[in-house]
């Protein structure tokens, strides 16, 4: 009887550690943004200007995107002269010779922009003309997916192109300044005061007048990464990552309470010393809490105490 009870409770202990493992915090589906006040970073004239900056500026937002310093598969959905291979050519070599993919929805037969197009790819890079549509969007940046959004581009004026993106961005916590543009112009110096990988080892970017970046609503995901003379220059969302789903939450904690509870038949129907058993049953209470608001943190703590208090329970 006693080996019989023995080998239940070390499968109970298995299937709890596997559980416990199999709900372990993933990273979270939802994807990044970058965006940026202006264009200019980026066209051929960028890369003349700040050619260090602008080269480290488009590896670091591939990379960051891709999680790859040499293998990623993008989208150019623009034909802006910032980001277009066919007039960007300085980017288009950069970013190629790295060994991305770097893809004009143009050269593609037969493009439809919509969520399953741009699913296969690492990051869509935008900027006015065209719009890309900002429910697509937002639903490829919530099922993993990565946009650039460059503005300040002088399609339509700046209320026309905040108008344009800001419903998107607005859903991440961003939004551009369509009263004006900043009049910003020049090889602006770049701070990184928040040491973020897209700006990593950039020094200065060339610009020539963009819409600002600021916040909208309290997102604490969306950051403003770099300013200057109190303009938001560039900012990225990431996404929050390590939160398992409520529901997957819930299934250590039955677990545990079914592991709790056999324990409890076994010691009242053997006759142990009870004022043993409720001491050690507030430690596993406090394990379960733990379960409940992290479960790889709680696993270890876990483990040992089962087996601390199982030690005293049979």
């Amino acid at each position: 009887m006693r080996a019989s009870f023995h080998g239940r409770l070390a499968l109970s202990v298995v299937a709890f550690v596997m559980v416990c493992v199999a709900v372990a915090p993933i990273p979270a589906l939802a994807g990044e943004l970058v965006v940026t006040n202006d264009e200019w970073q980026t066209t051929n004239v960028g890369f003349s200007q700040t050619p260090a900056g602008s080269t480290q500026f488009a590896l670091n937002v591939a990379a960051w995107f891709s999680g790859s310093p040499n293998s990623g598969n993008f989208l150019v959905y623009s034909t802006n002269f910032s980001l277009d291979p066919a007039q960007a050519t300085t980017l288009n070599a950069t970013i190629q010779g790295a060994g991305y993919s770097w893809v004009s929805y143009t050269s593609i037969p037969g493009f439809t922009f919509n969520l399953a197009t741009l699913m296969g790819f690492d990051g869509v890079f935008l900027a006015l003309p065209p719009q890309g549509e900002n429910s697509v969007l937002t639903d490829y940046v919530n099922a993993g997916g990565n946009v650039y959004i460059a503005d300040g581009t002088g399609v339509g004026g700046p209320a026309s192109e905040a108008a344009a993106w800001n419903p998107f961005l607005n859903a991440f916590g961003l939004q551009f300044d369509g009263s004006t543009y900043n009049g910003i112009a020049g090889n602006i110096p770049i701070e990184n005061p928040f040491d973020h990988p897209v700006l990593n080892g950039v020094t200065s970017l060339y610009q020539n007048n963009g819409n600002s970046i600021s916040y909208f609503g309290s997102n604490p995901n969306a950051l403003i990464i770099d300013s200057f003379q109190n303009q938001g220059l560039y900012a990225v969302y990431e996404s929050p990552t390590g939160v398992p789903e409520p529901g997957t939450l819930a299934l250590p904690g039955i677990g545990l309470i079914g592991f709790l509870w056999l324990a409890w038949r076994r010691a009242f129907s053997s006759g142990k010393n009870r004022r043993v058993l409720i001491q050690r049953s507030w430690l596993l209470a406090l394990v379960l809490v733990g379960v409940l608001i992290g479960p790889v943190s709680a696993l270890a703590g876990t483990i040992d105490l089962g087996f601390i208090a199982f030690d005293n329970l049979i």
